[in-house]
């Protein structure tokens, strides 16, 4: 089984337990015989500034050179490697954290690239870019390390700084999506992690967020470029991708746990957007682990 690690489980000067956590990547404490791969049940944005580095999330690889900003989600299995020369800085923080502002409960609404970062993980800054965020990130360490420091004010230096993030990024794709379809797209996400096993009718997410399956198309696809049934759909492989992985479970408990009831039909589904059966996957996957 792949093992969770929540904020507790690290540990730095810089922080406000449970909620936030920032320091040097190579001076943050680690759990005690730390396992990988594994995943998190909070947001952790690394910026590298010495490289190179790479990252593995959910099979993929993703290679990262000086100046890279990488963003890891909740719930996403990672391993990081080649780690040992990296330089750089890790913020850790929860949703619940940034939720607190006064401005807004549904602050990450506009921080899109959060939300994206399974298919859009990594982001490599400019020499502009770096110092603009830079001026930020140490207004934010300085803080973080007072021993009166306040929440609030690290609150919205964080705030501050992924807004930054989220701006760069927009303006290097010459995106324009609106607030309402931001959070029309995040709650679509969520309704997403709260029922895939059960349900992948788009009709069923469209109604749940009171707008047609055209529109939830439309909201998807200006997003991510790609349609509410595919993101559905992957949602559901790379479950099943990960239970093939890193359980015990046999193909039909799989397909049955994924709401499958005809096994053949999983295995087909599997092997038309993999190209590997379930069984050729686990076996492919398990002589390159």
């Amino acid at each position: 089984m792949i093992v969770s690690y929540h904020l507790e489980d690290f540990s730095s000067s810089f922080s406000i337990p449970g909620q936030f956590m920032m320091d040097r990547f190579e001076d943050i404490g680690k759990p005690v015989r730390m396992v990988w791969p594994h995943k998190h049940s909070f947001y952790e944005v690394l910026w590298i500034e010495k490289g190179p580095a790479q990252h593995l999330i959910d099979q993929h690889t993703f290679d990262l050179d000086s100046d890279a900003l990488f963003f890891i989600a909740p719930g996403q299995i990672h391993e990081l490697g080649q780690s040992e020369n990296v330089k750089g800085y890790s913020i850790m923080f929860t949703e619940e954290f940034l939720s607190l502002s006064h401005a807004s409960p549904e602050i990450l609404m506009g921080l899109s690239f959060l939300e994206n970062s399974h298919s859009k993980p990594s982001f490599s800054l400019n020499p502009d870019e770096s110092k603009e965020l830079a001026s930020i990130l140490n207004m934010l360490h300085l803080e973080a390390g007072r021993k009166d420091r306040s929440a609030s004010v690290i609150r919205h230096l964080l705030l501050a700084f992924l807004f930054q993030i989220q701006r760069m990024m927009l303006s290097e794709e010459s995106i324009e999506t609106d607030n309402i379809n931001l959070f029309s797209f995040r709650k679509f996400r969520k309704l997403i992690e709260q029922n895939y096993k059960k349900e992948t009718k788009l009709s069923f997410f469209a109604a749940q967020l009171f707008i047609t399956t055209a529109h939830l198309n439309e909201i998807a696809k200006k997003i991510t470029g790609k349609t509410a049934g595919e993101l559905i759909r992957e949602r559901v492989l790379l479950e099943a991708k990960r239970m093939l992985i890193h359980g015990p479970w046999t193909v039909g408990q799989i397909a049955a746990e994924l709401g499958f009831k005809d096994f053949s039909y999983f295995s087909r589904q599997f092997k038309k957007q993999e190209g590997l059966t379930p069984a050729e996957f686990r076996k492919t996957a398990s002589s390159v682990a």
